[in-house]
């Protein structure tokens, strides 16, 4: 499994998930964080600019995430996100591993 987070700063979770140049992607297995990176989009693949969902554009950085973290998304980017089966959840929390390590919880 992969989570995105919304994390400019490769530190905090962040909001203006639509604007956002920045992520932390946590691969998931047996239900433990096995690796972690920063990945930080082009002007083009931040999703104010992108259109069409994930599971179209292989070569975005994003394709194939499971799950997606952020403080604040529009109701359009979680419909596009929602097509591609893709989990969305908001938070008011600032660590992205804690909050990770959640959603992990949640999938039991």
């Amino acid at each position: 499994m992969k989570i995105a987070v919304t994390s400019p700063n490769a530190k905090t979770i962040s909001g203006h998930a639509g604007k956002c140049p920045g992520y932390l992607v946590f691969e998931i297995e047996n239900n433990q964080i096995i690796n972690q990176k920063h990945i930080k989009l082009t002007k083009e693949q931040v999703f104010k600019n992108f259109s069409g969902p994930l599971s179209k554009n292989p070569q975005h950085p994003l394709n194939g995430i499971d799950a997606f973290i952020t403080q604040g998304l529009g109701d359009g980017l979680k419909q596009r996100l929602g097509k591609d089966q893709i989990k969305v959840y908001t938070t008011e929390q600032n660590d992205p591993t804690e909050i990770v390590n959640a959603v992990i919880q949640s999938f039991h």
